[in-house]
């Protein structure tokens, strides 16, 4: 017999329409159900258009992952043509692609998960640094935003719906000056870092390749007093290190390729052991979602996405997507683990997966690639081209994969004629708030909200920080 029903509805301080609704027996969480609740309808939108509108519009599905979508977009439309982009165009990409990962990974921890860390008994520090409006941690980000928003504008023209990125690569080249300026604004971006974020320099956090590492960080100067000490301190005081596990399975693409195609990081799959990525094993699942039902699960080629919200077993616009006919976690974390992370990786093996880890592995991230940016704006050269002309598509598949800000994205596209034939996306939160799916096995976040402690139903905290350390983001799994 189930003791409570809690429904969250919307939940609050995410991007996008956001239902999770979790039955609460024993004070522990024994079923978790994760919907999408507003249909949007891009897909069905792209029908029969010119594919370079797949830029213009599939932009749009996010305001905070925009340029993932273009660059996912284009790709999808270079791969029909098999032209490669030019090496300043892969660098500049790189680092717009860069930069709005931090900028969401900044966001997210700043106005959606830390706020929620203000609860008693620890409020009164905690809402001193954290909590909106006043918080000085997040007033402090908030100043900081601008500076490497700035670098943003001039590689990207705008941001976000920027259409600088195209197939053939960038049409807003950057000359030595600008290089000079971004430079400039990135390093104010990273003082903050050091000052308010980690308390010192980003070598020294970059240093860290252990647990052992990571307590006798925290031990010297001011790092305990920075942003991420005290996360880390009240975190491990709150028992995050004890909530938002499940029977893991991570993927990545890789993310931010050079000519080549070789990546920043190590794509893959990890299920206990490293495998490779092969995306021919992706399929989508419908049992549960208000789409026009299949048997099983299809590949994107053969996806659709017709709406049928009237279907009873139905519960999510989300579809559920499987690799290898599994549920897989993507994001920060699932790339850390691929790409054999040392810290990371020994969290995991000492301590295991959590809401904790999963959330240290976004900072780490977006610290990491930090680093990296500086590395890319130095390799540019303005006196080299930016952009290929790509011939038309007049027929014929691609696909875009891409690693956003969240994790994986893929855009699959079918011309014939000229024009859109088929479009299918497959979003970061996709891969990590699926429905259930042709087996009712559930999604990713699903099943790590099974077992989490509930000791007050009225109050369940734990609950709405296991969410957030998925980052979800509602707008682009609907899509």
């Amino acid at each position: 017999m189930v003791a409570k029903t809690v429904v969250f509805s919307p939940f609050s301080r995410l991007e996008g329409d956001m239902q999770v609704k979790v039955d609460i027996e024993g004070g522990r969480v024994v079923h978790a159900f994760a919907s999408g609740t507003l249909y949007r309808g891009f897909e069905p939108m792209l029908k029969g258009r010119d594919p370079l509108d797949a830029m213009v519009i599939t932009c749009r599905v996010c305001g905070q992952c925009g340029l993932a979508h273009s660059a996912a977009a284009a790709g999808a439309i270079r791969s029909l043509s098999g032209v490669e982009m030019p090496r300043n165009a892969y660098l500049a990409i790189n680092v717009m692609m860069g930069i709005e990962t931090v900028i969401s990974h900044m966001a997210q921890f700043y106005l959606s998960f830390a706020p929620d860390l203000a609860e008693p008994p620890n409020r009164d520090e905690a809402a001193q640094r954290f909590l909106p409006p006043a918080g000085l941690s997040f007033s402090g980000a908030l100043r900081a935003r601008i500076e490497i928003l700035g670098v943003l504008g001039l590689l990207a023209g705008k941001w976000p719906n920027t259409l600088a990125v195209q197939p053939g690569g960038t049409a807003r080249p950057v000359n030595a000056s600008e290089i000079r300026r971004a430079h400039g604004l990135l390093g104010e971006f990273v003082e903050f870092i050091s000052q308010q974020v980690i308390g010192c320099e980003l070598d020294r956090w970059l240093s860290l390749r252990s647990v052992s590492d990571l307590d006798r960080w925290l031990g010297e100067g001011a790092h305990a007093a920075s942003d991420v000490g005290f996360f880390i301190r009240l975190a491990l005081k709150r028992g995050l290190n004890r909530i938002g596990t499940w029977p893991a399975r991570y993927l990545s693409s890789g993310g931010w390729p050079g000519p080549g195609g070789r990546t920043l990081m190590k794509p893959g799959f990890w299920d206990g052991s490293a495998k490779e990525f092969e995306p021919g094993k992706i399929v989508e699942h419908v049992k549960h979602s208000w789409y026009d039902s299949y048997e099983g699960g299809a590949h994107p080629f053969d996806g659709e996405s017709d709406p049928a919200p009237e279907r009873t077993e139905a519960y999510s616009w989300a579809k559920a997507p499987r690799y290898a006919g599994e549920p897989v976690e993507a994001g920060p974390l699932a790339r850390l683990v691929n790409d054999q992370d040392p810290l990371l990786m020994d969290l995991l093996s000492r301590q295991g997966l959590s809401a904790y880890v999963r959330e240290l592995a976004r900072l780490h991230e977006a610290l990491r690639l930090l680093k990296q940016i500086g590395l890319w704006l130095s390799e540019m050269d303005p006196e080299e081209p930016f952009c290929r002309e790509i011939p038309r598509a007049e027929s014929g598949s691609g696909v875009g994969l891409v690693e956003a800000p969240r994790g994986l994205l893929g855009h699959w596209i079918r011309v014939e004629g000229g024009r859109i034939r088929n479009y299918q996306i497959i979003t970061p939160t996709g891969w990590n708030l699926s429905p259930r799916d042709s087996q009712d096995r559930p999604g990713p976040l699903e099943a790590a909200l099974v077992g989490t402690p509930v000791p007050d139903p009225d109050r369940p905290a734990a609950v709405s920080l296991i969410v957030k350390s998925f980052d979800p983001c509602l707008f682009c799994s609907v899509h």
